[in-house]
């Protein structure tokens, strides 16, 4: 088996019809309410920033988690675990694979949702502006959360209650209350490109935020760190189960 084919067959396990539509459905959530509120009032709600970076904090995190970790989980799941190990791939390159497969198709599912909330502004009237910047937002979140979740599907047994520890409790509570603990947050990293995009922002996007700086350079470069750590976890889990 080829990188590619290996890259291929990674995404094609990950587009199984059922789960992709329930999480594109929980993805599209900001796009739902903001249409659902601006039909509601006279005029276009003016805190979009705001309500798409709380929702969505709320939605595409666990998006990605589902997504991500199934990458090779749905391997050992399914039985077929046994035969990518006896590929002539190089570890590194493996763990390369499997992550650019759990990016890619968590990302377009960022895509579908930032093309749903740039129909759901342009319908309401609103400036379409706050959901041009998700696009680049969410792709900065699924390149930095795959990375996480793809090595945790693999290493970690109940891996979807252990990263909705992280998104829940880590990014939602405890990175509000500890302000140190915000520059751990992926969401943090993707929403300060959000915020450095956007139109114009509010309160809600600035509390949201915590002491992150707005800037589309920092988010990618503290994103790009998170992939270098996550193909590194990977690289040694993937050499270890060959060592034993």
């Amino acid at each position: 088996m080829s990188v590619l084919a290996l890259f291929r067959h990674h995404v094609r396990m990950l587009f199984r019809r059922g789960r992709l539509f329930l999480v594109t459905l929980l993805a599209v959530t900001p796009a739902g309410v903001l249409l659902i509120g601006g039909l509601a009032d006279a005029d276009p709600p003016t805190e979009i920033a705001g309500l798409v970076a709380n929702i969505g904090a709320r939605t595409f995190p666990i998006v990605a988690l589902i997504l991500a970790s199934s990458t090779l989980r749905d391997e050992r799941d399914d039985g077929t675990l046994p035969y990518l190990y006896m590929t002539p791939i190089s570890r590194p390159v493996m763990a390369v694979t499997s992550i650019a497969a759990g990016i890619t198709v968590t990302a377009l599912v960022g895509v579908v949702a930032a093309a749903a909330i740039t129909v759901a502004a342009a319908w309401i009237g609103a400036d379409i502006g706050f959901g041009v910047a998700a696009f680049p937002a969410y792709v900065a979140a699924a390149l930095g959360y795959a990375p996480l979740f793809v090595p945790a599907g693999y290493l970690v047994p109940r891996v979807i209650l252990v990263g909705l520890g992280y998104v829940i409790l880590w990014e939602q509570i405890v990175a509000y209350l500890v302000t140190g603990v915000a520059n751990t947050s992926v969401w943090r990293f993707a929403l300060s490109v959000y915020a450095d995009l956007v139109p114009a922002g509010d309160g809600d996007l600035a509390e949201a935020l915590g002491p992150v700086a707005p800037g589309v350079g920092g988010g990618v470069a503290k994103v790009a760190v998170v992939a270098v750590a996550g193909w590194l976890l990977l690289t040694w889990a993937l050499r270890r189960r060959d060592a034993m």
